[in-house]
């Protein structure tokens, strides 16, 4: 049996016997595989937008929550969970063949709030693909 003493200078004054090379190996792949996948990071998760970067009936909803700074200058993040135009009156909307709209108050500002056919379809409006919930087109949020 190999007994180390204590020397006064701290140190053991022993031998550390030397790892077999098969042992080391898995430690140094596991090692740098941590480092690697920490590095990283998970790139097939989407990003978030930049403020103001979000375009005409395009969804403003990120991580389940209605963000309105993403909308683009002009629109408004409506409580229907997408950039809407702001309007004064309805002239100020645009018009959707075979779809109504309105001009309504949402959060403080009038936005263009499109309404849903008697078929409860909603107009292709080239961003967001807007579904009917109580009468209006609604995003997904």
């Amino acid at each position: 049996m190999l007994v180390e003493q204590l020397q006064g200078d701290g140190s053991t004054g022993g031998i550390a016997l030397a790892y077999p090379w098969p042992m080391r190996s898995p430690i140094n792949i596991l090692s740098l595989s941590l480092i690697f996948s920490l590095a990283c990071g998970d790139d097939g998760e989407p990003t978030r937008p930049t403020d103001g970067t979000v375009k005409v009936w395009e969804s403003c909803v990120w991580d389940g929550q209605q963000e309105p700074a993403l909308c683009q200058v002009g629109l408004s993040c409506s409580t229907h969970g997408i950039c809407s135009p702001t309007c004064e009156t309805i002239q100020d909307c645009p018009k959707f063949e075979g779809f109504d709209s309105e001009c309504g108050f949402n959060d403080g500002v009038n936005v263009c709030q499109p309404r849903c056919n008697a078929s409860e379809e909603c107009p292709k409006t080239g961003g967001a693909e807007l579904h009917c919930s109580n009468l209006y087109c609604v995003g997904d949020s």
